[in-house]
């Protein structure tokens, strides 16, 4: 018997819950599974909810410290008490009902008297997000792998977001640690602690316990190590036996609508190759949503105003047996909803006066495509239906009179040397035996859930197609940047700057404020003339100490001076500057931000010369506990209190800063200076090129050539993972332009946001 737990309002009940309710009474056998489902602030038996032994309906508001806590809590509901825009991340309202009706159980089943002995009882306790369906049967097998019996907790984990999403959490409550964080997870709200922390939601607050037990080593099965962006819930197992309605997709959720997108990097490339070889007729073996139907559309209207567009798929015919046959994971749609979403979007094209034409057929592929002469006069074809040998080599039979084809699926090893079952690798075997007149299978970083990186194969059927574009085959540099001094050198550099800077725990998570933070780099391209007209309208100048004399020479007054370097101050600097040099000048007006790792000699230069100066703890790998091997354990020997904000965010004094004015409260950002790259060598450059290990060397971009070094490229590195992190709560704009971070902004998520003026002036036109 596993235990699972959830929560809603009346609205959520009417939006998502209840659909949610009957999938569970549908898909879930009572004998294995119990879901105890927290109802608050309104009066669910009223509405004659789904009933089922599965089922026992709770209600929350009979929890009096829920009550309680959110009466003392009223006005920081996100606005603050309505005095300012809402703000999500500072709600400490809405997310306490996850948390109230996990604990109230939980307490339940600690209870000695009340939790079974029996040994086939299971001692685990799910939560379960109230927005996610059933879409297959649930079977004890899989879920005992999703919880090993020797983990304390399982969560969804997420590399470039810095907390887990809690749609699905897993509780062992056999071990002491497990009972433990859940009861500190209920004390941060009994106490008030909520608002102490950055952010006020349950993510947030759960990933810092979580850290902390970690750290004292629960141990802790994390479900989707390798997943990035917000849905890591559908990058993981779970996406199997449910959908994830997460955010504004739940209030759109009905029979008639698909399952959520998934949009991942081969497909960007995909629909690169739609545009290159200007596709007009498409057909797709694998429809599933529609979603990539549509966006291969879009790339196919930038050359034509007639698309059409042909699908094949087993829609809900689809079983689990076929799934597994397959190696389908995903949930199912039905042909009705997929037809309405596509029927939507031709009529959006017909309303900009383009014509978009489909057709979709239900059923098994190797059946239906011989039967559909249309499609074998199509110009290209995506084959992502079934992946087992058999199904492929059938797909590519009936579709090999069409002049291209890019197959899904294909895959190789990942770090770990893993790959998918032999049965799974249908397109590897078809690929290797197949006769084409050219095969390229494009580089990918899409890891595939238990191992593995999928790729698309692109396959040439007739001369004259053409070659792939080279940012498509281009395989990607990736630096991995390492401190520059020994680990005992930092070690030693932060316990003495610990004994020479006083203010060494100054730094504190601020108010956000609406100010903006010009931060300027050491490179050429920064316009001064542009930064001081802007500076009349207000906002903080942070720089690096490369910057520093530009500014002061042009006469801009810095806030702060950002210092984050290892090495000696007599020496040279990566820039050719000798770093004392740097500092001839010093203004008493800035406030220079030396990182404990910043070689003494800096620090004692710059007090010599009656700087304002305060400390700061930059997270390096120079910090881990090496014994500690998957986990994230601060040395002891550093001499780092506990409790110390720890400074991370890039390779560089550049990136670091960006993190501390967000740390102080700052939320917009205009960035100068971020070149990481010059257009073409000077002669004193091209002498170093004469080593066997030269400095500089050649990277593109957007067709554009860029010359820089290893240390520039890991900078263009956090770059990009800056501009492309939706989740990160701040704005950036970035001036300079002939430069690699230029084009890098260009081609990034946030770079391609329009202010929402533009928006309205656009509706307007």
């Amino acid at each position: 018997m596993y235990t699972f737990v959830t929560s809603f309002s009346e609205n959520g009940y009417e939006t998502y819950a209840k659909k949610m309710l009957e999938s569970i009474v549908e898909k879930w056998n009572p004998k294995h599974f119990k879901l105890v489902a927290y109802y608050h602030d309104f009066d669910l038996p009223k509405l004659k909810p789904p009933t089922s032994d599965v089922i026992t309906y709770r209600n929350l508001n009979d929890v009096t410290e829920m009550l309680e806590y959110r009466e003392r809590m009223k006005k920081h509901d996100g606005t603050q008490g309505g005095t300012t825009l809402y703000n999500w991340r500072l709600d400490a309202i809405k997310w306490c009902h996850k948390v109230f009706s996990l604990t109230d159980l939980a307490f339940e089943l600690m209870d000695e008297e009340k939790h079974t002995t029996d040994s086939d009882q299971s001692k685990w306790m799910i939560w379960l997000d109230a927005d996610t369906i059933a879409t297959k049967r649930l079977d004890v097998e899989s879920v005992k792998k999703w919880l090993p019996e020797k983990a304390s907790v399982v969560h969804l984990g997420r590399k470039d977001i810095d907390y887990s999403e809690t749609s699905f959490m897993g509780f062992n409550l056999m071990y002491h640690d497990a009972c433990s964080i859940l009861a500190d997870f209920r004390g941060c709200y009994t106490i008030n602690e909520t608002i102490a922390y950055r952010e006020w939601h349950d993510g947030f607050i759960f990933e810092r316990l979580l850290n902390i037990y970690k750290a004292h080593g629960m141990i802790v099965n994390n479900m989707t190590e390798h997943a990035k962006g917000l849905t890591a819930f559908m990058q993981s197992p779970l996406a199997e036996y449910f959908v994830h309605y997460k955010g504004n997709l739940k209030n759109n959720l009905s029979s008639t609508n698909v399952s959520p997108d998934v949009k991942l990097e081969r497909y960007r490339k995909l629909c690169h190759i739609v545009e290159h070889y200007k596709v007009k007729d498409i057909v797709e073996v694998g429809t599933w949503n529609g979603g990539r139907a549509i966006d291969m559309a879009d790339a196919a209207f930038k050359n034509h105003d007639k698309v059409n567009y042909i699908g094949f798929d087993l829609f809900e015919d689809a079983t689990e047996t076929s799934d597994d046959y397959e190696m389908n994971t995903k949930p199912h749609n039905s042909i009705e909803a997929v037809k309405k979403r596509l029927t939507d979007y031709a009529t959006e094209m017909f309303n900009k006066g383009k014509t978009f034409t489909f057709q979709l057929h239900k059923g098994d592929s190797k059946l239906t495509i011989p039967k559909c002469k249309e499609a074998k006069k199509a110009d290209f074809a995506f084959i992502d239906g079934g992946h087992s040998y058999e199904t492929v080599k059938a797909d590519h039979t009936n579709l090999k009179k069409i002049p291209i084809l890019v197959f899904d699926a294909y895959f190789s090893k990942d770090q770990e040397g893993k790959l998918p079952e032999e049965k799974n690798m249908g397109v590897n075997k078809l690929i290797k035996e197949m006769k084409a007149y050219g095969k390229v299978v494009l580089p990918s970083s899409d890891r595939v859930v238990g191992g593995g990186i999928t790729h698309i194969c692109f396959v040439a059927n007739k001369k004259g197609v053409g070659p792939l574009p080279k940012d498509l085959t281009r395989l990607p540099i990736i630096v991995n940047p390492k401190d520059s001094r020994p680990k005992e050198e930092i070690i030693q550099n932060i316990h003495i700057n610990q004994t020479l800077i006083k203010d060494f725990d100054w730094l504190k998570h601020g108010k956000i404020n609406k100010e903006t933070a010009y931060v300027v780099s050491g490179g050429s391209s920064t316009d001064f003339k542009l930064l001081k007209e802007k500076l009349k309208e207000g906002g903080k100048v942070f720089c690096v100490k490369h910057s520093y004399p530009k500014l002061l020479a042009h006469g801009i007054q810095p806030f702060a001076c950002v210092i984050l370097d290892p090495r000696p101050i007599e020496g040279v600097s990566t820039h050719g500057v000798v770093r004392k040099d740097l500092f001839k000048t010093v203004d008493d007006k800035t406030l220079f931000l030396i990182a404990s790792m910043t070689d003494p000699s800096v620090t004692k230069y710059l007090q010599s010369k009656k700087a304002n100066i305060k400390g700061w703890q930059a997270y390096s790998d120079a910090l881990r506990d090496a014994s500690t091997k998957d986990k994230i354990t601060i040395d002891k020997n550093a001499g780092i209190k506990t409790g110390t904000t720890l400074v991370a965010g890039g390779t560089c004094a550049a990136m670091r800063t960006i993190s501390l004015a967000h740390i102080l409260g700052f939320r917009n950002f205009e960035l100068f200076g971020f070149d990481c790259s010059v257009s073409e060598l000077t002669p004193d450059m091209k002498k170093e090129m004469v080593s066997d290990k030269p400095k500089y060397f050649k990277v593109e971009t957007s067709n554009i050539i860029f010359w820089t070094t290893g240390e520039l490229l890991a900078n263009a590195q956090d770059c990009e993972k800056l501009f492309d992190n939706s989740d990160l709560d701040l704005a950036v704009t970035v001036h300079g332009e002939g430069t690699l971070v230029s084009e890098v902004w260009k081609k990034s998520r946030r770079g391609k946001e329009i202010s929402y003026m533009d928006i309205i002036n656009n509706i307007a036109a």
